[in-house]
């Protein structure tokens, strides 16, 4: 049986290799980070989180030549023979390499850490049992933020309060009246990628991006039940900010179950779900007399479990890499192959798109689907019109600030903010995220420099857009940077 003897070691100026530019490798990276920059990655991939932390990176294929000159090694690849190889190469260098989560393979391994000025406490259960490890780590932790680790309080801590909270499907507007006011009362809030920036601008508390979409996760879920929990443990209002209803594959069980384990009081506010948003946004109802008296949601993942309820009206949510094999499992389940099918992205916001056809067509069709998408199957979707309420509006980019011009009755408005947000951190998309013009009828500009702020973004305007300034010195200004 190997043991590990616990040790400080000194890193300045030395160099520590990473074999592997996934999640397992940016997880350990985190962890060094708090102690060198000092990095490099082999990998012939490298996730784009990694690759924006601005380390030293070699795409390629691994080979031996590349354990040269480093003090210590990370094997991070999900290729077992791989590891292995690296392992023995190691040896070979006198290198000391740590395989990520083979214990037999490691000659060291590394805790679960907190860090904070000088001080470090690590936790380790020398590799036999990581999630004991993760859990005392998180339990010391909680008691540091407590504030009582080392004393006993007279007086108890007050814990903080938290709001799971629904933000709707995408439009800002749908948002209900009790969710609003709670946003303006909370300390911080923890929101998703799939909340619109613009709703996020409306409230002055600490905003943390915690963005999250299959594959591409800014914050992972552990990490995202700690920084609520942080909060709350300091006595704050915290509201977590999720896209649609928080009870509808929206992860918020998971999130309470946390939060019951460290005895903070919490409220659920739920939201429109992306099912009723994108049915009333495209006049395909759920139901219809005579047509469908049953409704059921699903999802599409994982594709190996793919559910297909006896309902009339079929809802599968996250669909956007599974959309063949949603198709194929309710065909194979024996729905028709005239059987109406609409999937739609982004639904309720200004680029929303529908893709419609029957179930045999589309599941010949090679069409792109980008996330978010929800896809619909029923004979509802035949009361489809593709001319609905919601296409018949222009569609209006407001740089800034909105002039009262445009009437929500003709109008769908799209804020472009030019100004840092208030409470601002880990703003990935920093308050902007990104707009595709080709959706864009009209350009509001307010101000000149809001056109500077907006060049920076985009470097030309597609010519089919109306372009519209609040005064003269606006327009020439628009002129000059557009060359118009």
């Amino acid at each position: 049986m190997k043991s590990f003897l616990p040790l400080n070691i000194r890193i300045d100026n030395k160099k520590i290799l990473f074999v592997g530019g996934g999640k397992i490798a940016l997880h350990k990276i985190k962890t060094v980070l708090q102690y060198t920059r000092n990095i490099s990655i082999v990998s012939p991939e490298i996730q784009d989180e990694l690759h924006q932390m601005g380390f030293e990176e070699i795409r390629k294929e691994y080979e031996a030549s590349d354990l040269e000159g480093f003090f210590l090694v990370y094997a991070c690849t999900n290729n077992l023979e791989v590891n292995r190889r690296i392992k023995n190469d190691a040896a070979a260098y006198g290198i000391m390499v740590n395989v990520v989560d083979n214990r037999e393979l490691s000659d060291f391994i590394s805790p679960a850490v907190i860090k904070k000025d000088e001080m470090t406490i690590a936790v380790s259960s020398n590799g036999e049992n990581v999630k004991k490890t993760v859990e005392w780590r998180n339990r010391i932790k909680a008691m540091l933020q407590h504030g009582d680790f080392f004393t006993k309080s007279s007086e108890p801590h007050k814990k903080g309060y938290v709001y799971i909270i629904g933000a709707g499907p995408g439009d800002p507007e749908l948002l209900t009246i009790k969710a609003e006011r709670v946003l303006h009362e909370a300390d911080v809030i923890l929101y998703d990628d799939l909340v619109s920036s613009e709703l996020v601008a409306r409230f002055k508390a600490l905003k943390i991006y915690t963005g999250k979409r299959k594959d591409h996760h800014h914050f992972e879920q552990e990490a995202i039940n700690e920084e609520i929990i942080r909060h709350a443990l300091q006595g704050k209002k915290v509201a977590r900010l999720k896209g649609g209803d928080p009870f509808i594959f929206g992860r918020g069980g998971e999130e309470i179950e946390v939060l019951r384990q460290h005895g903070i009081r919490y409220e659920i506010i739920p939201g429109i779900t992306a099912a009723h948003g994108a049915s009333a946004y495209t006049e395909i109802p759920l139901t219809m007399r005579k047509i469908s008296s049953s409704v059921a949601f699903c999802t599409g993942h994982p594709v190996n479990k793919i559910q297909v309820p006896d309902a009339d009206t079929l809802v599968y949510y996250m669909v956007a890499s599974t959309v063949q094999e949603v198709l194929n499992a309710v065909a194979k389940k024996g729905r028709d192959e005239k059987t109406m099918v609409a999937i739609v992205q982004n639904a309720t916001r200004y680029n929303q798109k529908i893709i419609t056809g029957t179930l045999g067509e589309l599941r010949n069709s090679e069409k792109a689907v980008y996330s978010p998408a929800l896809l619909i199957l029923g004979e509802n979707i035949n009361q489809f019109i593709e001319d609905n309420w919601y296409s018949k509006k222009k569609k209006v980019l407001i740089v800034d600030e909105d002039c009262g011009i445009y009437a929500s009755e003709e109008y769908i408005k799209v804020q472009f903010f030019c100004r840092q947000a208030e409470g601002a951190e880990n703003t990935m998309p920093e308050l902007n995220e990104s707009i595709d013009l080709d959706f864009i009828d009209e350009i509001y500009f307010s101000s000149s420099l809001c056109i500077r702020k907006f060049r920076d973004v985009y470097k030309s305007i597609p010519e089919k857009i109306i372009i519209k300034t609040a005064d003269q010195e606006v327009n020439a200004e628009y002129r000059k940077l557009f060359s118009v």
